[in-house]
């Protein structure tokens, strides 16, 4: 397999794995590459370290999470492997500059506009006057 294919192969396995333990001795052996030159590699096709790579997508993928579910925050935190609410929120807050509570009642709040503008728009038979709005996530 070369380089190229390695890499690729190994973003797959973090995207199918983002919910489970993830260490980068594990994702080197399944590249049949040496921890140090696989980091080597993986940061130069990236631009980021494996384990930056690995909690960039956790905390994306955890936005979903938080705008698609009533799933506690500890729950979330959980299941991508954050030790506590507490680390989750640190982590998500360092990277978005907003906890996630905050994010999810912002997008609760987007979509309560975006239903009442639906609903609003179902009864009069028009959207006359109204601007929608977008979030940007």
């Amino acid at each position: 397999m070369d380089h190229k294919a390695a890499i690729q192969e190994s973003i797959k396995y973090i995207e199918e794995n983002l919910c489970e333990a993830i260490n980068l001795n594990d994702i080197a052996r399944k590249a049949y590459i040496s921890e140090f030159y696989f980091h080597r590699l993986f940061r130069n096709a990236t631009g980021s370290s494996v384990m930056e790579y690995v909690r960039e997508r956790r905390l994306s993928a955890s936005t979903d999470a938080l705008s698609e579910t009533d799933e506690k925050i500890t729950d979330i935190a959980h299941r991508f492997q954050y030790g506590s609410e507490e680390s989750f929120s640190r982590a998500f807050k360092k990277a978005y500059r907003i906890s996630p509570r905050e994010y999810r009642n912002t997008c609760n709040k987007n979509y309560s506009q975006k239903n009442t503008y639906t609903g609003m728009k179902k009864l009069t038979g028009s959207s006359a006057g109204v601007t929608t709005l977008s979030m940007a996530a």
